[in-house]
């Protein structure tokens, strides 16, 4: 309910406008364009948002955060294996070359036992180095073992 003084406030301000209005149109003025009224936010009460449209962007970003991180996973494993078979010759020629020492050590240390002077020699230097050496390798180091 409104006060009287707002109804008597409306009505002036109505009437002032109908006279404005009738001058402008005797004088062949256009007629102004009227403002809407504005109503208040709390009249009106805000949408609800959905969370859908956040969430399927995050989703996205996700699942394009993983797949690139897979791709390249993949990428570096190829480069691996690739690195791996440029490498498998050097390994294999490197087996050869220490069945090829272990037979040879194992023959030095049984001409050591057998009392050769030279051998004991070399085997007395190789010990004071660290380097024990295994009579029975020359057997097992015939039989290289296969790569992988």
């Amino acid at each position: 309910m409104q006060s009287p003084s707002v109804v008597s406030l409306s009505a002036s301000h109505a009437a002032a406008a109908e006279s404005t209005a009738a001058r402008r149109a005797a004088a062949g003025v256009p007629p102004a364009i009227s403002t809407p009224q504005r109503t208040t936010t709390a009249a009106r009460p805000s949408p609800e948002r959905s969370s859908f449209t956040p969430l399927l962007l995050g989703l996205l970003a996700l699942c394009g955060f993983l797949g690139h991180q897979g791709w390249l996973a993949l990428q570096d494993r190829d480069a691996l294996l690739a690195a791996q078979a440029g490498q498998q010759a050097s390994v294999d020629s490197a087996a050869k070359l220490r069945a090829s020492l272990d037979t040879l050590a194992a023959d030095t240390q049984r001409l050591a036992t057998a009392g050769n002077a030279g051998a004991a020699a070399l085997v007395a230097q190789l010990k004071q180095r660290g380097i024990t050496i295994d009579p029975n390798a020359a057997a097992a180091g015939a039989a290289v073992p296969s790569s992988r």
